[in-house]
């Protein structure tokens, strides 16, 4: 590893102290380090800014410093462009990165120079959205965790049509359907009562929220399968949309009256880098209680 990425969640790293002390250790050890834009003015040592995208093309590996939120922002754009990932938590839960800030964080760092490092390859969702004549108006949309079609703000129940390989599955009436991968079924899909996977898994899980049917349960598909998603009814009250689109609880698209959801596993994926022994039901009984 010639060259790190290194990206830092700013509210967790107040003036960037723990960014600051990466980047020396790193230039230390021969190794370049480059920084986003807006994290270069905290910094007075001799890194790389980069503008955009440029982080992840220039890197070898991508290191967050922050939370769950931030890895997982950071792991989708580094799969577009093939870099492995590893995260120190400043967060809360942290479940998804590897190591805590200090001494803690620079050892796995440590770790990963040296080669002594575990790779972790984790499946994606890939989504588009679709008119009412199945014409894709929105494509290429990318979840590490899920992909959730939810009703709006006002509590007002909506149904969910939903199709497996073109086969009609079910109607769900409720607040919503959850589609996750095996990270995410820690995520939202485990708070909606669905069932929790490998991360090493290949599978979908669809998990309906607060459904209004008894026999309502969540389903563990194929990784294969794809899934379709209609909602009836009108999407918009008072000129607003009342159903909404969310990839990883990040990336948020209303929904027009007549459009539908798709969602497949992607042709991408996730490269964690893990430097601890800690295994994942290790991690899940630390995490989860």
């Amino acid at each position: 590893m010639k060259t790190i990425g290194l990206i830092a969640n700013l509210d967790r790293d107040i003036n960037g102290e723990y960014l600051k002390e990466v980047v020396d250790w790193s230039l230390s050890r021969g190794v370049r380090a480059i920084v986003r834009e807006s994290d270069a003015k905290f910094l007075s040592s001799e890194y790389r800014m980069a503008k955009g995208d440029e982080l992840y093309k220039l890197s070898d590996m991508i290191v967050t410093l922050g939370g769950d939120g931030t890895m997982i922002d950071a792991a989708k754009k580094a799969a577009v462009f093939g870099v492995p990932i590893i995260g120190i938590n400043l967060g809360t839960l942290g479940y998804l990165t590897d190591s805590a800030r200090g001494e803690a964080g620079i050892e796995s760092l440590r770790k990963v120079l040296e080669g002594d490092f575990k790779v972790e390859k984790r499946m994606m969702l890939e989504a588009s959205v679709l008119d009412e004549s199945n014409n894709v108006i929105n494509s290429e949309l990318l979840a590490l965790n899920d992909v959730c079609v939810l009703r709006g703000a006002l509590p007002k129940s909506k149904s969910y049509n939903v199709q497996i390989n073109d086969s009609y599955l079910d109607k769900y009436k409720g607040d919503g359907i959850i589609i996750a991968t095996p990270t995410g079924s820690t995520a939202y899909n485990l708070s909606a009562g669905g069932p929790i996977l490998r991360p090493d898994m290949e599978c979908i899980t669809i998990t309906p929220i607060c459904p209004h049917k008894m026999d309502s349960r969540p389903l563990v598909l194929s990784a294969n399968d794809i899934i379709d998603i209609s909602i009836e009814g009108d999407y918009e009250q008072e000129g607003r949309s009342e159903v909404t689109l969310s990839l990883d609880c990040q990336e948020n698209i209303e929904l027009e009256k007549g459009q539908s959801v798709k969602v497949w596993k992607s042709k991408k994926h996730v490269t964690f880098l893990k430097t601890n022994n800690l295994g994942f039901y290790d991690i899940l009984r630390m995490k989860m209680h």
